[in-house]
């Protein structure tokens, strides 16, 4: 739909108050869609919320032998000829599962859409190196990340990052809307 029609549609949404249906509606069809591995007791503290879980068909699986849970989902927008990862921001126990996935999806770039604190709540831990740190470890993925440059503007901030895995490393950017 172009935009004015999406817009004309909300308004008739809003003035017929239509919302809740709706999203009863999309909770209805959802439960036709599984999230059982989301919801197993061991990868409960990978979750930020109960009620916000991969669908099993469309989860991205790490390559993690011991257990290859992560909160994501793969997109894949066949008109546009491209695939989007969608994610929760990542707790304090999940930021080396999130470079984990970076790596093995080949991500070149990362949007984050949401601040690291909203309203007084933490929304997301800080994944990327402070700039007067410019490195992060993740032991337990083996993964090194590097801030290589950080541009800060009045809405967003870009990045430049190095992912490394033993002596292989690529490049990403990082952009964090404010």
């Amino acid at each position: 739909l172009p935009i004015v029609e999406m817009e004309k549609e909300f308004e008739q949404i809003e003035k017929a108050g239509s919302w809740e249906d709706i999203y009863q509606d999309i909770e209805r069809e959802a439960s036709d869609f599984p999230c059982r591995v989301a919801n197993l007791p061991k990868n409960r503290n990978r979750n930020r919320y109960r009620d916000v879980s991969p669908f099993d068909h469309s989860r991205i699986k790490l390559q993690q032998e011991d257990n290859d849970y992560i909160n994501a989902s793969l997109i894949k927008m066949e008109e546009a000829e491209r695939s989007y990862i969608l994610t929760q921001g990542p707790l304090p126990n999940t930021c080396g599962h999130f470079w984990e996935m970076v790596w093995e999806q080949k991500s070149r770039a990362v949007v984050m859409l949401n601040r690291l604190m909203e309203r007084g709540l933490l929304k997301c831990a800080q994944y990327w190196p402070p700039k007067e740190k410019t490195e992060m470890i993740f032991e337990d993925t083996n993964l090194k990340l590097t801030l290589i440059s950080e541009d800060i503007k009045s809405y967003y901030t870009v990045r430049q990052l190095e992912l490394r895995v033993g002596n292989v490393c690529r490049q990403l950017s990082q952009i964090l809307f404010q």
